[in-house]
């Protein structure tokens, strides 16, 4: 973990694996934890979630260039 405070804004940097155990552990907590705790865990949960999402639009996907289905009629 790596804690950076530069100009005020505060930058933590996680592996996935140490983002994920706190957004674990802060689940488990839910009724005794505060808004703020339940926000990191959002953002720790929407961040794990996004390293192990690999999709990506493929190039073209909505123009005139994209691929076209088969079709049955000639």
């Amino acid at each position: 973990m790596d804690v950076r405070n530069e100009n005020g804004i505060v930058t933590i940097t996680l592996d996935k694996k140490t983002a994920s155990s706190i957004a674990e552990n802060l689940t488990e907590l839910d009724g005794e934890i505060r808004n703020g705790a339940r926000a990191l865990t959002s953002v720790l949960q929407q961040a794990v979630y996004e390293l192990e999402n690999e999709f990506r639009q493929p190039p073209h996907a909505f123009d005139e260039h994209a691929p076209r289905q088969p079709s049955i009629e000639d």
